[in-house]
């Protein structure tokens, strides 16, 4: 059973043999989270273990999110999301 979060990120369970990586299906629901409105990620540690994973797997999805300029990451500070990302994601929605 998928249990809502007031973060907008799914936390269903992944699918552990099917041909997609770990990580790229972690970083499709956070993508999925960011176009939603999602302005501050959890913490690598609570994603972890929210998913099940090891923070490595964690921090390769992360690693995707930053390479789209989707995510800015800073130690000590957190994940969050880039003013403007959902835009440039999806130019279609209101400024």
């Amino acid at each position: 059973m998928v249990h809502p979060s007031s973060l907008g990120v799914c936390w269903a369970p992944l699918q552990r043999t099917g041909r997609v990586a770990l990580y790229r299906q972690i970083a499709e629901r956070l993508r999925a989270a960011i176009l939603d409105g999602e302005r501050r990620l959890p913490t690598e540690r609570e994603l972890a273990s929210r998913f099940t994973v090891a923070r490595i797997t964690v921090r390769a999805a992360l690693d995707l999110l930053a390479a789209d300029d989707l995510i800015s990451r800073r130690r000590r500070h957190g994940t969050v999301v880039r003013d403007g990302a959902c835009r440039s994601v999806n130019p279609t929605l209101p400024m």
